[in-house]
Parts: C-alpha cells; structure tokens; sequence
C-alpha cells in the first residue's frame, strides 16, 4: 500500500481550485507560513515522489483543520513548525492525537485496526499518569504507535534526514506537542500542566527519534 494511491496529484488544477477556495478563509497571520509550506512542496515534489505525497496528504487534512474554528490554539505553532520544515509525516503523527481522521489514514497504511475511542472524564481532573484512566492510556499508547509508524511507513529520505536533524536541535518541537497533547486532555475533562506535559513530550520524542535512526536513509 502506498500514500500515491490514496493523494490527489499535486499538479491536479481541481485539487488547487478547491483548496484555493479554502485557503480564502485562512487569517492574514498565517499566509506566510502558507507560502513557506508551499515552497517546500515544490522542493520536495523535484526530490522524491514520497515526500510529495506525504506534503499533499497533510495539505488535504491542514484545509480541513483551519476551516473549524477548534482547532485554531494550534494553527499558530502548527504554521511555525511547517515553516521551520518539520516534515509532513511527522506532523501528521503529531495532528493525529486530536483528529481521528488523519490517525485512521496512518493505521490503513500500517495495516492495523483503526482506533474507536470516545472517552471523557465525567469531571475535571488532573493528569496523574500513575492514575490514568485506562481509555486514556490507550489512546496515548496508539498516538505514540501512529507517530512513529507515520515516519516509518513509506517513508521520505529527504525528510527523514531533516527530521532527524531538527530533532535535535529545535527545542521547539516540544512546545508544539505539548500543546497538541493538553488540547487532546482538554477535550476529555483533564488539566495538565505545561511542565508535565514537555517532560511527556520529551520522552516520547526520544522514542521517535530512536525509530528514525534505525531508518535506512539513502543519499538522494
């Protein structure tokens, strides 16, 4: 199975139309990491075929997301990460914890069961891991297995090499997904505080960045 079969084409004038329409309702604030993303694409589609339509992918669920209003505390840091070229897939993994769609996109590509999940705490509480409702725990178990599936599954050299790399050096990744996972808690009644929801963030991007490196990455 592979991401071509299911990515509309990026020179397809339909696909561009429709999105064009959307992108309308985009704030003035976000324009510019549009016009940064979309340069990526160009760079990427000249590359590798994979990373195209990984880009293309994202693209189709990104209209989605700006278009409802929910989503907007995450549109700020999840431009700012497109522009410092975090790559699609990995940002997919990441958008999957808080929109299902993308994390059944993800799980049709690695062959697994999609996630049935519906969970909310019948108050508000706060997050305590030795404590987790077991629904939770679950749920967080399969995003860490979507995150890393997203960038091990037909996979772009040239991403994964950029990946790896800002990995290591962009603290400001952490904040990103700290703030993907307290939006994710946020919906199911529980509170987390920013220190404890990094220090969640930072473990689990060791376990990415483990399965990065034991990519096989070939010189394009």
């Amino acid at each position: 199975m592979s991401l071509e079969d299911y990515i509309p084409d990026i020179e397809s004038s339909e696909w561009w139309w429709q999105s064009a329409e959307a992108i309308k309702e985009i704030s003035e604030k976000f324009k510019e990491s549009v016009k940064k993303w979309a340069a990526w694409i160009k760079r990427t589609q000249k590359d590798e075929k994979k990373a195209k339509a990984q880009d293309m992918l994202l693209a189709n669920f990104l209209v989605k997301l700006i278009l409802d209003k929910k989503y907007d505390p995450l549109l700020n840091s999840l431009f700012s990460s497109l522009s410092k070229w975090f790559s699609s897939n990995f940002l997919l993994g990441v958008m999957s914890l808080v929109y299902i769609d993308i994390s059944h996109k993800i799980r049709e590509f690695s062959w697994k069961q999609q996630i049935d999940f519906s969970y909310k705490s019948p108050e508000l509480v706060t997050f305590d891991d030795a404590h987790l409702p077991i629904p939770i725990k679950n749920r967080i178990n399969s995003w860490v297995e979507d995150m890393i599936d997203s960038v091990s599954i037909n996979y772009s050299h040239i991403q994964t090499e950029k990946l790896l790399e800002l990995l290591k050096t962009d603290e400001s990744i952490i904040k990103f997904i700290s703030l993907v996972f307290a939006f994710f808690l946020r919906e199911v009644n529980i509170t987390i505080t920013e220190s404890k929801a990094e220090s969640i963030i930072a473990f689990i991007l060791t376990e990415v960045y483990k399965s990065l490196e034991k990519l096989e990455i070939e010189e394009v």
